[in-house]
């Protein structure tokens, strides 16, 4: 087994540490996740959603609009009904 071994100031341990713990992993593991095996990233359904132009311009407008309502959405189908999908 061979050691790798970088130089980086305290604020970079304590960010990566913090990104690793985050997604559950040893610093090791994250790092060689995010080095060695990027994984092929799956949009979320939201992110669909408004990867399209037309949704997320609705949606802006939805949540820009002057109601003294907060709008919360609970689920996908919420949010496909602001959005008019």
């Amino acid at each position: 087994m061979s050691r790798l071994s970088i130089e980086i100031d305290p604020e970079q341990h304590r960010q990566i540490k913090t990104l690793a713990t985050f997604e559950g992993m040893s610093m090791k593991d994250f790092i060689l996740s995010k080095v060695l095996k990027p994984k092929e990233k799956k949009m979320d359904p939201t992110e669909k959603l408004l990867s399209h132009p037309q949704n997320k311009k609705r949606l802006l407008e939805a949540i820009n609009s002057d109601t003294k309502d907060h709008l919360v959405f609970e689920t996908i189908e919420d949010l496909k009904d602001a959005l008019g999908v």
